[in-house]
């Protein structure tokens, strides 16, 4: 099956899921009042549409009592969690020439059911995005189709400004842990910048070096380095909503 044909397929999953939310949506009123009667979060919806978008008003709240009712056996609660997230598939696997949508959503059904809530109460949308992205990773690399490389550092915390699942700003305290290992590893796994940019972001905020010690290593001036850090930093940050989803 050639990469076209399988998007193609990865595309029909997600009308096939949208087909069938509509149809949830008709017939699981008594869920939802069931979940509220058991989760304050959930006790002001009505529908399964009113938690959807509960889920982007309200995203950690909502999506916690949702994956407490999934780590209880509720297949529907997963369903809802996953198609808050639907959106976030599709533009993942659309920069992502070796996974399909089809890839995407069934690696993320599988995080949804193990996610760790206790562990990891907050943040909870992009922390699935990410636990997607990083399996989808491992599996090409279990296949023999390139690595993607991890940089131990803490810096680069404010290349992104954090977003809820609506495009708006999450709050931020307490503060987001974004570091430079997750945000290029994202930014190599989406292919928004190229293997060169990559090393010299990694040099200067992972690496620590100097404009004019990087500027050494890369053959170029050391405002050139500069120049080309602010600009691939705000080609990133073009993308924060992917990479806030995919680094956090």
């Amino acid at each position: 099956m050639t990469s076209a044909s399988r998007r193609r397929r990865g595309f029909r999953i997600v009308e096939a899921l949208d087909r069938e939310w509509c149809e949830l949506v008709r017939d699981e009123d008594e869920a939802v009042a069931r979940w509220g009667d058991r989760h304050e979060a959930l006790a002001p919806y009505r529908s399964l549409d009113d938690v959807l978008s509960g889920a982007r008003l309200n995203s950690d709240a909502v999506l916690a009592a949702l994956l407490t009712e999934v780590s209880a056996g509720d297949q529907l609660a997963g369903r809802v969690v996953l198609q808050a997230l639907i959106g976030r598939m599709v533009c993942m696997a659309q920069r992502d020439p070796r996974a399909s949508v089809d890839d995407y959503l069934a690696r993320l059904w599988c995080v949804i059911g193990s996610y760790p809530l206790k562990r990891r109460p907050v943040r909870i949308a992009a922390n699935l995005s990410m636990d997607t992205l990083k399996a989808i990773s491992q599996e090409h690399r279990w296949l023999g189709r390139g690595d993607v490389t991890l940089w131990p550092s803490e810096s680069l915390e404010e290349l992104l400004e954090p977003t809820g699942l609506d495009g708006s700003p999450y709050d931020l305290s307490p503060p987001v842990d974004v570091e430079v290992q997750q945000v290029l590893e994202a930014s190599s796994m989406l292919r928004l910048i190229g293997d060169s940019d990559a090393s010299l972001l990694r040099s200067i905020y992972a690496d620590g070096m100097s404009s004019t010690q990087a500027a050494g290593q890369f053959h170029t001036s050391a405002s050139m380095v500069r120049v080309r850090c602010s600009k691939v930093v705000r080609q990133l940050a073009a993308h924060a909503v992917e990479l806030a989803d995919a680094a956090a």
